[in-house]
């Protein structure tokens, strides 16, 4: 499986964790701590699919998700996880054009199922 995913998470050992999950599942992991390093990523390299956090520093999920769409990387499917569970903030995460929000505890099975229905539609 040659797909590759681009997880932004500043939690270290939550990125860690979903990076060694994924791998393991035979997706090839890309990171970054914040939404800055990760648009620097997305200029030089073909991503599948995003798996981005809400609160993070420098540029918010919800920032990112506008700058994807302003800039014409909305073909690329995103996965939003958050430890918030307002309507609101969900509310505005589908609005911006995520695929799924999963809250925080993630549950690993349920990211996979969401991940490979994705990745088929590509």
């Amino acid at each position: 499986m040659d797909k590759k995913i681009l997880i932004i998470e500043d939690d270290r050992t939550l990125l860690e964790t979903m990076k060694f999950k994924l791998q393991h599942k035979g997706y090839h992991v890309e990171t970054a701590q914040d939404g800055w390093n990760a648009l620097l990523f997305l200029e030089r390299n073909k991503i599948d699919l995003i798996i981005s956090d809400i609160m993070m520093p420098n540029i918010s999920g919800l920032s990112l998700l506008s700058i994807l769409n302003e800039f014409n990387f909305d073909k690329i499917p995103v996965i939003v996880i958050s430890e918030l569970k307002k309507t609101n903030t969900i509310r505005s995460a589908m609005r911006l054009g995520a695929y799924d929000f999963i809250v925080k505890p993630i549950d690993f099975e349920q990211l996979c199922i969401t991940i490979s229905f994705l990745l088929q539609k590509k």
